[in-house]
């Protein structure tokens, strides 16, 4: 079995644990799924449960298993960038599609920055701060994070080069750590597919 299929296997397993659903059910016997907006994630645990050490609680956890697929990964079974890129879209995608519950996770926004902590920390400054900008301007939550999901790789390519490299994983290129924060992009593009419909629908109505 080759490398990338083990990467691909293990980070999807890592990610694939639904924390808000398993937390959720355990402390509130909620079906996260059927309550508040539906998403396996953080604000969702909060707003159903009410209680905010649960949505603290799963952000951490969501937060770590990006974190810990990628640097497990290339602690046990390659230094290989591709293996290490494979194993960062592998934990996000597995956030957002989990087969556990028949492909309807998060939106995969905490484990992409654990991921992008451990192999890019400068690039969630550039999400953190194109997220500002995209809510100053539309006050949605939504839309500060698809935002942020197009601009900070985006962003990544106008700043000087010398920056990127120095605070990114040793052995990626700068093409390279793009390449696979855009990969990891789609995933949480079209997580965040449905909520725009539904933010498009409601000022569609608001307007007639």
């Amino acid at each position: 079995m080759s490398l990338y299929v083990i990467a691909f296997a293990f980070s999807y397993l890592i990610g694939s644990l639904p924390t808000a659903y398993i937390v959720v059910k355990r402390k509130a016997n909620i079906d996260i799924r059927s309550a508040g907006s539906g998403n396996v994630g953080t604000l969702n645990a909060y707003e159903v449960t009410g209680k905010r050490f649960i949505g603290i609680f799963v952000l951490v956890v969501d937060i770590v298993k990006g974190a810990g697929a990628v640097l497990i990964t290339r602690l046990v079974i390659s230094q290989d960038p591709l293996v290490i890129s494979i194993a960062l879209v592998a934990v996000v995608v597995a956030h957002c599609f989990p087969v556990w519950l028949r492909f309807r996770g998060g939106r995969g926004l905490a484990p992409a920055a654990g991921a992008m902590l451990v192999t890019g920390w400068i690039f969630v400054l550039l999400w953190l701060v194109s997220w500002g900008i995209g809510y100053w301007f539309s006050k949605n939550v939504h839309v500060g994070n698809i935002v942020a999901i197009i601009a900070a790789p985006i962003l990544g390519y106008l700043i000087p080069q010398e920056i990127v490299i120095r605070t990114i994983i040793a052995g990626f290129s700068v093409s390279g750590i793009l390449l696979a924060y855009s990969t990891m992009s789609v995933a949480l593009l079209l997580r965040h597919i449905e909520p725009l419909r539904t933010l498009i629908s409601s000022r569609s109505k608001k307007v007639t």
